[in-house]
């Protein structure tokens, strides 16, 4: 039996494969491996083309070791990582008019269920982690997609990061 890593380190421009190629491959393959993006390109689309892949990290190639190791341990622990820059980036519709509603607040309980969905945790571990039953967790995830005006996990992980609620 050969190991299989628990982080994954690719970069986005490959040769004979690229980075979005090799992450939909490997997450349908090896849905529980994470992976961590290492890029020089910065681009929005770019940026949410591999989230929407599966990846669990974005970070550019100019970032500090510091910032690299700090990534791996996240991504490793189960949670996502994304360089200032990223985010900075990510953010920048809802600056350019995408209209969103700045008095919207989520209860201390929506956000660590927020932080436990960012780990990637199911709706049966976040009601035992919490101490609370898996229907309460599935209507106070639905309050948190509502509240947010997110439709899926990698729109509420974008809006958790303009608003600051990671980390």
């Amino acid at each position: 039996m050969i190991a299989q890593p628990d982080v994954l380190i690719t970069d986005i421009s490959m040769p004979e494969m690229n980075g979005l190629e090799l992450t939909r491959a490997v997450k349908e393959k090896f849905p529980q491996i994470k992976i961590l993006a290492l890029s020089m390109f910065g681009e929005r689309n770019t940026i949410s083309e591999m989230l929407e892949a599966g990846i669990n990290s974005y970070i550019l190639k100019n970032t500090a070791k510091q910032e690299l190791l700090s990534a791996i341990n996240k991504v490793a622990e189960g949670g996502m990582f994304f360089s200032d820059e990223v985010s900075n980036e990510l953010m920048k519709p809802a600056q350019t008019g995408t209209k969103h509603d700045e008095s919207v607040s989520l209860t201390p309980r929506e956000i660590e269920i927020l932080r436990l969905i960012e780990k990637n945790y199911s709706n049966a571990q976040i009601a035992e982690a919490l101490f609370i039953s898996e229907r309460t967790v599935e209507t106070q995830r639905k309050n948190i997609f509502r509240k947010t005006n997110t439709k899926s996990v990698v729109g509420l992980i974008k809006y958790a990061i303009e608003k600051k609620l990671l980390h």
